[in-house]
């Protein structure tokens, strides 16, 4: 794996780690509480993490169809909602079903084994440059796209990290 993947790749581990940790003990009420009608509940965040990643690494950079599909997820988790979360409106969010965080955490982990696939199957430095789509209706490319995956998936866990301790308290 080319150094600047492996410093991707060991950021997204970290906070996968860090999110199995923050989970931990968590029971089904503080895993779908949220802490006003405005917020998102840490199951929804967790899912939205998940599916990003699928769609930033294997949509987008890989082309190819992301793990939510290809490996039946979307069944086996029961959502049938088109994308990965993001611009989903609140009533969306509240329509959403109560998900099973383990099942939803399994996937994940299926989404970060092909991470870690197309990162040892390697891109070149130069790759770094090519358009893979649009943001914010400006063209992104490979750079930004990793860039922005680490940003997204570490503000998510804080957000998690957050709702915990609303829940239970400091360190707890």
């Amino acid at each position: 794996m080319k150094p600047f993947l492996q410093i991707v790749d060991a950021g997204l581990d970290e906070v996968f780690g860090d999110l199995k940790h923050t989970l931990d003990g968590l029971d089904e009420y503080e895993l779908h509480w949220r802490p006003t009608l405005e917020s998102n509940s840490i199951d929804w965040i967790v899912w939205h993490m998940a599916r990003t990643e699928d769609y930033w690494i294997n949509t987008r950079l890989s082309q190819i169809e992301d793990v939510w599909i290809s490996q039946g997820w979307r069944e086996r988790i029961g959502v049938y909602v088109e994308g990965t979360g993001y611009a989903q409106t609140l009533d969306q969010i509240r329509a959403m079903p109560k998900l099973d965080v383990a099942l939803v955490m399994r996937y994940y982990e299926a989404v970060r084994e092909r991470t870690k696939q197309y990162f040892a199957d390697g891109i070149e430095e130069e790759d770094l440059g090519n358009v893979v789509g649009e943001m914010d209706c400006e063209p992104i490319t490979v750079a930004p796209v990793l860039g922005h995956l680490l940003a997204e998936v570490a503000e998510h866990l804080g957000q998690i990290d957050y709702i915990r301790g609303m829940t239970r308290g400091i360190n707890k």
